[in-house]
């Protein structure tokens, strides 16, 4: 049956639809784990326990739930419960009729936990016994066994004897089997010897070892230099994340989803008969008379399923700036996060109204989002900022707020990026990811910024659905 998705925008965001279907080939894939003997599962079952138990996968309850449940019925040759939508229930408890297509955690997740296996294998200093991997594009999981390393191979070492010494200058091998190769004798062989050289004068090798060892300290302060000096831009760039950075617990970004409906399939399917529609897939929009209505039977919302292409944008800008600083990270959809999470591991909330989460955490802060479209100061209620959309959604201005929360011993440092509509995130996501873009809010900031908790307002032209220019109208600090 082919299905449309309809996207109910509003006025200020551009919806990008990512529709994929869940294949069946897992449960299509012969089983082999019928040929493991009992020793090698409990091997198997060993080593499962010790990468659960490490630094890699510790830090993601969902990682580990996952790779778990995927082992035990690989082992178990279960593979019709390796489907998506039944982990999708088993693992993480959505309903059974839950839609893969519109709900992707088992996809993010099991790409979630296929980077993390790949960090815990390279950070090994020897190649394991056993490797547990879950292939892309399949639920089952693959175990590789590598050949122990208790027996090294070693190359054969062939030793030449030196022949014994005759009065005569060669050797005469004439008459021997080692002097005739298909017949032919060989010529004789002149004795190897081998001419010591005679040690270095004392003050000699003492200078050859100053020599070496001066340039060993010329080397490693070039080095320690290097690693000293930094770009003024990157130098702060790093300061700003500091809070998010060395931390054992990888960092939450939590990705806001916007408001949308779906045209339902009956009605899809009866505007196909009627226009004789015959290609265009699932992806199309039936156009609509300008005073049309549509009954709500016909309409069905997808909550949690689309993203705004701003809001993509500015997550693409805060994992380029982890990666870069060297940070693990996991994104997630506000509804697959719980407040406890957000406590426990540093976190980045990208969007405004369209991220509960984000409105949540931020409600007792001094600058909020409020109404519909306005920030508003809650420390001086007259004042704030309001953003007045044009009727044909070509806006060309927009707001954001910026929150850098330091945290504290029970909660996790945290950071919101937050427009009124998706430009104002983006912008606000590239203020803070780039380092030229920060020394605009350190000076809005003051000298000991880097210490305290802050927001800033800020103003964003748009141009051709982007921002082009962004300037800081407001801060608070404490």
């Amino acid at each position: 049956m082919i299905r449309l998705t309809s996207l109910a925008t509003d006025q200020y965001d551009t919806v990008l639809v990512i529709r994929t279907e869940s294949s069946s080939r897992d449960a299509q894939t012969p089983d082999t784990t019928l040929s493991l003997s009992e020793t090698e599962k409990s091997k198997i079952r060993q080593g499962l326990k010790e990468l659960l138990a490490s630094p890699s996968l510790r830090s993601s309850q969902q990682c580990q739930h996952l790779l778990q449940y995927i082992v035990d019925h690989t082992l178990s040759g279960e593979l019709a419960l390796l489907r998506e939508r039944v982990i999708g229930k088993e693992v993480f408890g959505r309903r059974p009729d839950y839609e893969p297509g519109e709900d992707p955690v088992v996809r993010l997740r099991a790409v979630d936990l296929r980077k993390r296996l790949a960090i815990y294998y390279q950070s090994l200093s020897k190649s394991p016994e056993l490797r547990i991997e879950v292939p892309p594009g399949s639920y089952k999981a693959v175990f590789t066994w590598n050949p122990p390393a208790d027996h090294p191979t070693v190359p054969a070492v062939h030793t030449v004897e030196e022949p014994p010494k005759t009065p005569s200058s060669s050797v005469d091998l004439r008459g021997t089997v080692e002097g005739h190769l298909h017949g032919q004798l060989l010529p004789p062989v002149a004795p190897t010897i081998a001419w010591e050289a005679p040690p270095a004068p004392p003050r000699l090798a003492m200078r050859r070892w100053l020599l070496i060892a001066l340039i060993v300290i010329l080397v490693a302060a070039v080095a320690m230099g290097a690693a000293w000096y930094q770009p003024r831009g990157t130098r702060t760039l790093h300061t700003f994340w500091s809070p998010f950075l060395g931390n054992s617990k990888s960092v939450l970004i939590s990705i806001g989803s916007n408001a949308v409906y779906r045209v339902a399939d009956p009605q899809v399917d009866e505007y196909i008969r009627q226009h004789e529609i015959t290609s265009g897939g699932m992806e199309f929009f039936p156009p609509f008379a300008p005073n049309q209505s549509l009954a709500s039977t016909g309409l069905h919302p997808a909550p949690d399923s689309f993203v705004a292409l701003g809001d993509v944008a500015a997550a693409s800008e805060a994992v380029r700036t982890l990666t870069r600083l060297g940070q693990d990270f996991e994104e997630r959809f506000p509804n697959d996060s719980s407040f406890a999470e957000v406590r426990d591991h540093p976190t980045i909330l990208i969007g405004g109204f369209n991220n509960p989460t984000a409105l949540e955490l931020t409600r007792n802060l001094p600058f909020v989002l409020a109404g519909r479209n306005r920030i508003i100061d809650r420390t001086a209620p007259n004042r704030f900022w309001e953003l007045h959309a044009s009727s044909d959604s070509h806006d060309t201005e927009d707001y954001a707020i910026v929150s850098r929360l330091l945290g504290s011993k029970d909660i996790a440092p945290m950071l919101a990026v937050a427009g009124l509509g998706q430009y104002g995130t983006l912008a606000a996501a590239e203020l803070v990811s780039k380092p030229g873009n920060l020394d605009q809010l350190i000076a809005a900031l003051g000298p000991r910024w880097s210490s305290r908790n802050f927001q800033a307002v800020l103003q964003i032209k748009v141009v051709d659905f982007k921002p082009v220019s962004t300037v800081v109208v407001a801060t608070h600090s404490w």
